[in-house]
């Protein structure tokens, strides 16, 4: 069938490319309308339970939070409930599994809450909050006035009567929430600083959960330009933090990164085939399999991000592998050809070098955007995160597919038109070299083909306590270009005491040259999406770009002399990022990488239990900082989480990774702590995700391999083939192991995901490498060139050395491809790194091992099996 194909496409070239045409005028369209982000959106679906009663937190976790609570546990794909009791308020956060719907969500969750209602306390308000989550918090600004004109109250009656109600119309937003000054309200909120000089009035902008943030956040600018004529003289609007920056940083990297990699793979492929007709081909196909794929992902509602580009990015390299291989096919052929007098029909030479190769590059690269089939198993944050990612590249993958066998072949024919002289191999420079190379190394190979495989697996064997070194972390942090630093101090500390703290911290923040504003709060907006306590502050920290840092310090060294000059008595820090925490504190309740949840019916108990956890663990090798929540002297508030009360460690750590300092964390908590009966230690944070994705890893590799298998399978038609390919596997992870260790990489969810993509790598190398092999074969022994050893060897030598260049050059067009990943400092760069590394080095040692290895596999299964008894000596 795809013989058939290729050939109609080959007779009907002018029709093949007015679809292609048409198809990138769609494309186009689809490109200027398809949303902007930073990230793809983390959030879980989320509904809020808020309630109103002027009573103490026992009172309310009693008599509101616990009946609530206990009362929505058997709502249909709940996946979890936390709830807050505090002075006169009541928050309950209930999540939802993957793929249910919001509306649907917060219809079912009104039906169960309408049943528990009448029977609450006269005088509790309850409600449903905003459909939106803390990470909708994509805009904040300050009201600044500078001419003195105006108190804070005043400000403070200006942002809530009129800055607010604008701001709330704007489409997209769920709600707009004052913190600072005074507000109407007889209790204060909580209270915020500006660069640690006075109390300011800020807003904060909550987009509607599933919008798009950049578009709303411009639409909220457009509307702060049109009240500016309407503010109080003297007063400006400062911006405290803007979303919209790192989507624009963001995509501009990425945007930057493809560029450079359609430029260093299009040289590759001039250089390598020498041949300008027969490299336009696949210069072409890049750009054209990139544009096509914007189609599907505007269909598929996927934002233009880091990911969705990333997918495209990595793939850049092998999306015009298929058209290497044609056109180096057709320009051999043509070669022999012209050698041979021209003395048929031309077309037909080339379409029959097409149809010889065309099959077998379908279902490499068909091979290369299945094997990121598992990635859709995955669930969770993690799902949502590298989705996007799975369906770009197999988008990407699948049109190259397409093109190889449609596009390609009319290109091709149509190109004819142009007379070109075809020189043989030996004339190419770089072949010469590569013959000279690898011809006596190939001869050797053959001569000792067991010592060959002995010592191939002898240092896949030398890789294994090299992996087994490496740490484990869920996700790589993805740095935001801001800081969002969290400390805590006492639960009792007074409204006076907290503004004093705040501005202290924010004094000594603002006086580090890397940072441009400070902006903190200390308890929580105005808004059921923030349950923070007086004693929780929050700093948002806007750093100056990069260019203007005090010398090369890398963002971790930066954190490290913050938190060196904010060790305050009586206040534990914590540092995070501000998309990163609202994702952290939705799906697990745990702004640090590691929280300790301790759950049981007592809270004095938990806090006791609570206490000595801290001293455990904060001797361990690793530990920043660690605070254990306290109740204090007067009342604060209380934790629910599924019915159970529940108390929170948080353990803030550096240089160290996850996994191994969780493994020492718990062995020195289990041997030094006696739990009461009745009591629970749960290790959440980042440490849940990861052994989240553990599990489901245990599944998804061994899919991953199976799937590939099986499309090779249904390629080659035999067992033995298949299994000699699936040999690139170990042969790419001694590769990819070691380039991890070297650049001082933890195996996280990003790196496997490496891992997979690069099995599909291993898959197309090992079948190109095999493919000529088995031509060559075939052709000797169609020409009876196959009785003896020594024949075989030659055959074997021939489809080896001979057709080196096409397959050096799709692993170098792949190579290269990935090398501006690797040398980028821009946003996303610390995902994507972690990404390509393991394709780089993979790719490196299965190509060369391939070379080694499969000359002698094959030699091997050729000489002592399919012709045993049938070669003479």
């Amino acid at each position: 069938m795809l013989s058939k194909l290729i050939e109609f496409s080959a007779r009907n070239k002018f029709l093949v490319m007015i679809c292609v045409a048409a198809a990138l005028a769609v494309a186009i369209w689809s490109i200027q309308h398809i949303s902007l982000d930073a990230i793809p959106d983390l959030s879980d679906s989320q509904v809020i339970v808020y309630s109103q009663w002027d009573k103490s937190p026992n009172i309310m976790e009693d008599q509101v939070t616990h009946p609530i609570v206990s009362s929505l546990l058997g709502v249909p794909g709940v996946k979890a409930i936390r709830g807050f009791s505090d002075v006169g308020v009541s928050y309950i956060y209930v999540i939802f599994k993957d793929g249910t719907d919001i509306a649907s969500d917060r219809s079912q969750l009104s039906e169960y809450l309408n049943k528990v209602l009448p029977h609450l306390p006269k005088g509790v308000k309850t409600q449903l909050g905003p459909d939106a989550t803390g990470v909708g918090w994509v805009f904040q600004y300050a009201l600044v006035d500078k001419s003195g004109k105006h108190d804070l109250q005043q400000l403070r009656s200006f942002q809530d009567q009129h800055l607010r109600d604008a701001l709330a119309h704007v489409p997209g937003v769920a709600e707009v929430a004052s913190i600072g000054g005074y507000g109407t309200q007889s209790t204060v909120s909580g209270v915020s600083d500006l660069d640690g000089q006075c109390d300011v009035v800020v807003g904060t902008v909550i987009m509607r959960f599933g919008e798009n943030a950049l578009n709303v956040i411009n639409r909220v600018k457009a509307k702060l330009q049109d009240v500016k004529k309407s503010l109080p003289d003297g007063v400006e609007i400062k911006i405290t933090y803007d979303r919209s920056q790192l989507i624009e940083r963001a995509i501009a990297n990425l945007r930057h990164q493809l560029i450079e990699e359609m430029l260093v793979v299009s040289l590759v492929i001039l250089l390598f085939l020498w041949h300008f007709p027969s490299a336009f081909i696949p210069i072409v196909t890049i750009p054209i399999a990139v544009i096509l794929s914007f189609i599907p992902m505007l269909g598929m509602k996927l934002t233009s991000n880091i990911m969705s580009l990333a997918g495209i990015a990595i793939s850049m390299g092998v999306l015009v592998d298929g058209a290497i291989v044609q056109m180096e096919n057709v320009y051999k052929h043509l070669e022999r050809w012209e050698v041979g007098g021209r003395k048929e029909d031309p077309q037909e030479i080339c379409l029959k070098a097409l149809k010889e190769v065309g099959p077998a590059v379908f279902f490499s690269l068909l091979v290369i955007a299945v094997s990121f089939f598992p990635i859709f198993t995955l669930v969770d944050q993690e799902g949502r995160l590298f989705k996007p990612l799975a369906w770009s590249k197999t988008f990407s993958m699948a049109i190259a597919a397409i093109l190889a066998v449609t596009f390609n072949p009319a290109l091709r024919m149509w190109l004819l038109r142009f007379k070109t002289k075809y020189y043989s191999e030996s004339k190419h420079p770089i072949s010469r070299v590569l013959f000279r190379v690898y011809n006596p190394v190939c001869r050797f190979v053959l001569t000792y083909p067991k010592h060959v495989i002995a010592t191939a697996v002898a240092l896949f064997l030398a890789t294994i306590p090299v992996y087994l070194k490496l740490g484990s972390e869920f996700m790589p942090p993805l740095w935001e270009g801001d800081i969002l630093y969290m400390p805590v101090t006492t639960p009792d500390i007074s409204v006076p005491g907290a503004m004093k703290l705040l501005q202290t911290e924010d004094k000594i923040i603002k006086s580090f040259p890397e940072v441009e504003s400070v902006w903190g709060k200390a308890g929580r907006i105005d808004s059921s999406t923030d349950p923070a306590p007086l004693s929780m502050m929050e700093t948002t920290i806007l750093l100056k770009p990069e260019s203007q840092w005090s010398g090369h310090i890398s963002h971790e060294e930066l954190i490290n002399q913050l938190d060196g000059a904010l060790q305050i008595p009586g206040s534990t820090n914590a540092w995070t990022m501000p998309i990163k925490n609202r994702i952290d504190m939705q799906s697990t309740g745990i702004r640090t990488p590691i929280g300790i949840k301790i759950f049981g019916h007592d809270i004095k108990t938990i806090e006791r239990i609570g206490i000595q956890v801290e001293k455990i663990v904060k001797d361990i090798p690793g530990t920043r900082n660690v605070y254990a929540e306290r109740t204090g002297l007067g009342p604060s508030m209380l934790r629910d989480e599924n019915g159970l009360l529940a108390g929170y460690v948080y353990v803030d750590v550096a240089g160290r990774d996850i996994g191994s300092y969780v493994d020492e964390a718990k062995k020195a908590v289990d041997e030094n702590l006696q739990l009461p009966q009745g009591y629970q230690l749960l290790w959440s944070g980042q440490y849940e995700n990861m052994l989240r994705v553990r599990d489901r890893l245990k599944v998804v590799l061994p899919l991953t391999i199976l799937i590939i298998a099986f499309l090779l399978y249904m390629n080659t038609k035999s067992m033995v083939q298949t299994g000699i390919v699936l040999l690139s596997v170990p042969f790419s992870l001694i590769g990819a192991v070691w380039l991890l260790w070297a650049l001082g990489y933890n195996v996280s969810l990003a790196v496997w995901v490496g891992m997979i993509a690069l099995m599909g790598l291993d898959a197309e190398t090992g079948v190109l490498l095999l493919l000529f092999m088995e031509l060559s074969y075939k052709e000797a022994k169609a020409r009876n060139q196959m009785n003896t050893d020594r024949q075989l060897k030659e055959a074997i030598i021939q489809g080896a050395v001979r057709r080196l260049r096409p397959k050096l050059m799709t692993v170098a067009a792949a190579f290269v491809g990935l090398l501006p990943i690797m040398w980028s400092m821009g946003a996303g760069s610390d995902v994507m790194k972690r990404i390509a590394a393991p394709m780089v080095g993979g790719l490196i040692t299965s190509f060369l091992l391939g070379l080694l290895v499969y000359p002698a596999i094959y030699y091997l299964w050729k000489s002592k099996f399919e012709l045993k008894g049938k070669l003479k000596d």
